[in-house]
């Protein structure tokens, strides 16, 4: 094939297969989009090539254009793989405690950096919440969501970040006209697919990117449109409520879970470190539970034959054969125990799947602000496993 045929291929975009605008789309629908958005930029390219072997002469506006072109068309390759990551599952999580609203600050600012002039910015009522998640992954979704809701909005974009209160979860909102309402068509309903209007023009491969990374995040997405504008909510399942102060992590307000009681539980601490004892002491004071503490491997495991623990607490630097065939032993136990590695410092909190090679790790300066609520999370993702 040579560039004569290539410059007979179509230059609109090909029909992309309908799907709910809240659903995560399928690979199918990806593929559709990317073949879709990428065949314009490519097609003017190609064109602007065959003038240029044509005449021999390119002038700077239309050099620049060609580079836009290929920009484009490589920004589209770049989504794509984006979302085969997101796809794939291949993305490990490190989990701590994020403040929503200076998270959105950071993203909005940046693109009213790297695009002045655009109306991404509007106005911005921003309330207080934090969330427990991965802070690449969340900046992530919120950047999708600016990216997507800029792309196509005609004025300034409006954004909106309270609490929903039952369940308490945090909620980013975006409302943005996607087209001028003095030319905005009367929305029309069609009998043979009943249901609210939805504006296709709007399902970009910036929208599919959104869903993805939302999806591995934790985030739930709706998108209501009209014929002239979208309104775009983000709702946080991982807030952080102050009753459980961090439980929420997993959404213990659901029917089916119950926030379990601490009273009572056993608790074997694994730590040789006099500081470590004292901010684990600190951090559980008040908390009814029945804690032993052992300062050897050994010693641990002696204590496990008498009866395994509802939680094992132990610090990092036990890691080792002797701790993995503990942990191992304890994880096939129908009763489940809950792990929690100390980390020497920081406040990291890094959760884990309850398996022997993920565990939960909270950094020793986190302590007090964070272990009741872990404990809290893992007795609740015992029950449910």
């Amino acid at each position: 094939m040579n560039l004569a045929e290539l410059s007979h291929m179509p230059s609109a975009e090909s029909p992309v297969p309908h799907a709910d605008a809240n659903a995560m789309p399928t690979l199918g629908v990806v593929m559709a989009r990317m073949a879709a958005e990428v065949a314009v930029p490519l097609t003017a390219a190609l064109d602007r090539v065959l003038a240029l072997a044509s005449s021999g002469r390119i002038d700077r506006s239309g050099l620049q254009a060609l580079r836009a072109e290929i920009d484009d068309a490589r920004r589209v390759g770049l989504r794509g793989q984006q979302i085969a990551r997101f796809a794939s599952g291949d993305v490990r999580q490190h989990m701590e405690r994020l403040d929503l609203a200076d998270l959105l600050r950071q993203v909005l600012d940046d693109q009213a950096q790297q695009h002045p002039g655009a109306p991404m910015g509007g106005r911005a009522a921003l309330g207080v919440a934090e969330v427990m998640g991965d802070a690449s992954l969340v900046h992530a979704v919120l950047l999708a969501a600016a990216d997507w809701s800029g792309a196509h909005a005609q004025a300034g974009v409006e954004w909106r970040l309270d609490i929903k209160p039952w369940p308490a979860h945090a909620r980013v909102a975006c409302h943005f006209a996607h087209q001028p309402a003095d030319q905005a068509p009367e929305a029309t309903t069609d009998a043979a697919t009943p249901g609210p209007f939805r504006e296709s023009r709007l399902d970009t491969l910036d929208w599919l990117l959104l869903q993805y990374t939302a999806h591995i995040a934790g985030v739930s997405v709706r998108r209501q449109d009209s014929s002239s504008h979208s309104t775009l909510t983000l709702e946080f399942q991982h807030t952080i409520n102050v009753t459980l102060e961090g439980a929420s992590a997993v959404d213990l307000s659901a029917a089916h879970a119950s926030v379990p009681s601490l009273a009572g539980s056993q608790v074997l601490v694994l730590a040789a470190r006099r500081e470590t004892r004292q901010g684990l002491r600190e951090a559980l004071q008040g908390q009814d539970l029945l804690i032993d503490y052992v300062s050897t491997v050994s010693a641990a495991a002696q204590y496990c034959e008498g009866g395994a623990p509802q939680l094992l607490v132990y610090e990092s630097s036990f890691d080792g054969d002797a701790l993995w065939a503990l942990r191992v032993r304890l994880s096939k136990l129908l009763t489940g125990v809950a792990m929690i590695e100390v980390l020497p410092s920081g406040q990291l909190c890094e959760m884990g799947d309850g398996t022997p090679e993920s565990v939960t790790r909270l950094g020793a300066d986190g302590l007090r602000r964070m272990l009741p609520s872990m404990i809290t999370l893992e007795m609740a993702r015992r029950r449910q496993l």
